[in-house]
């Protein structure tokens, strides 16, 4: 297949397969998720597994094109991958997928700015912002306790590792 790619002048871009297996991953990463969070996490089994797994999914999918953006790789290049990413996305959830990730936009960047500006660990910006989303959407309001605090750092940090280098071809 790439002979005849490059016989026929097509450029294989080595990234539109990350984009094509982006909302499929993001989603075996929350359901992957949940068993060894409820470990630790014993308040999570008065959640809706289903919307862990919807929720973490949509996360992760931000997360992923928050970094595409981030990297800078051209316009055109961006536009396409994130059409695929877009085409398989309201594939999974036509009903809810794009409403919740710019819920998850909006929260996330204000969330962000405010922690940065209340000079949050640097290194746990990101996963912060994110992890808050996250929570409060899985348990239906703000984190609470503790352990609720805890539980945001947790699931923010796992969401964002996964995801950080997901546009790097050689992961």
């Amino acid at each position: 297949m790439d002979m005849l790619r490059r016989l026929l002048g097509k450029k294989h871009d080595p990234l539109m397969e990350r984009a094509d297996t982006l909302v499929q991953m993001a989603n075996v990463n929350a359901v992957g998720a949940f068993t060894p969070m409820l470990g630790e996490f014993p308040l999570l089994r008065e959640t809706d597994t289903e919307n862990w797994d919807f929720i973490l999914t949509v996360a992760g999918v931000f997360m992923a094109a928050t970094r595409l953006r981030n990297l800078r790789v051209g316009e055109a290049r961006e536009q396409k991958l994130m059409n695929v990413v877009y085409e398989r996305f309201t594939g999974w959830d036509a009903k809810n997928g794009i409403r919740a990730f710019e819920d998850c936009k909006s929260f996330f960047a204000s969330n962000f700015d405010t922690l940065t500006k209340r000079g949050h660990e640097p290194q746990f910006v990101a996963s912060d912002a994110i992890g808050l989303w996250i929570v409060w959407n899985v348990l239906g309001r703000a984190p609470q306790s503790e352990k609720e605090g805890s539980l945001v750092r947790t699931v923010g940090v796992l969401v964002t590792h996964a995801f950080f280098n997901w546009w790097d071809e050689n992961a």
